[in-house]
């Protein structure tokens, strides 16, 4: 109605008067709480020594110039954007649309000469191969004859850094013939029997261990995974 609305206007209007000559302050909104389970910030990588930083910027810069000087970069492409908040157990990627290359911060601090040697390199020459061919297979023969003869190096799909530091926790499992560790993401499939793994020696189904210390040798590479349908 149109009464009782200038009715609460004007006492809202002395409400807030009164409030201004008294000095009380207005009560602050209560912030609701962060629900169970939710991140309250985003994970940040580990800081890393600017001067390994400014290492990888540098090598990435002598690259592109080496590129430059035998007739290999594109002219219309700037040098690469570099990153260092790659997670997980690869050492680098290459975002082609980006066209910046991300690092891994633990493990380019662990291996900062394998990374400037070969990882930065690497995943240049994806970026490189993209400018020229756009989409091709990520290790197909233009990339490969593009390590082996702008670089010289061999043309490695995959590293072989100590992944140790980057590792999740590991479940001991043990089938007929040897002992075997689990990811948690493949545990965690088993006990909720989405998967069952059988070693591909002996093909008898892997059981878990309670000895979760006793099983050092790593022979996630060594099963097979079947999956049950559950509903």
């Amino acid at each position: 109605m149109p009464g009782s609305f200038a009715t609460d206007t004007t006492m809202t209007l002395l409400t807030r008067l009164r409030r201004a000559l008294s000095g009380t302050p207005r009560t602050a909104p209560t912030q609701p709480r962060p629900r169970s389970g939710a991140v309250s910030a985003r994970r940040r990588p580990p800081a890393l020594d600017p001067a390994l930083i400014a290492r990888c910027q540098q090598r990435l810069h002598e690259l592109v110039l080496q590129l430059q000087a035998a007739g290999q970069w594109p002219a219309s492409r700037p040098v690469p954007g570099l990153e260092f908040g790659q997670r997980g157990k690869a050492a680098g990627t290459a975002h082609l649309g980006r066209w910046l290359i991300r690092l891994n911060p633990v493990l380019l601090a662990a291996h900062p000469q394998r990374f400037l040697g070969e990882v930065i390199p690497h995943e240049l020459a994806h970026l490189l191969v993209f400018a020229r061919h756009g989409r091709t297979r990520p290790h197909g023969p233009e990339w490969r004859q593009l390590m082996q003869q702008q670089f010289g190096l061999p043309p490695h799909v995959t590293h072989d850094l100590d992944v140790s530091a980057v590792s999740g926790p590991q479940f001991a499992y043990r089938c007929a013939c040897r002992d075997h560790l689990l990811s948690l993401r493949r545990h965690n499939r088993v006990v909720r029997h989405q998967a069952r793994y059988l070693c591909r020696l002996c093909g008898q189904p892997l059981a878990a261990t309670s000895d979760a210390a006793g099983a050092t040798p790593n022979h996630q590479h060594g099963i097979t995974e079947t999956t049950h349908h559950t509903k």
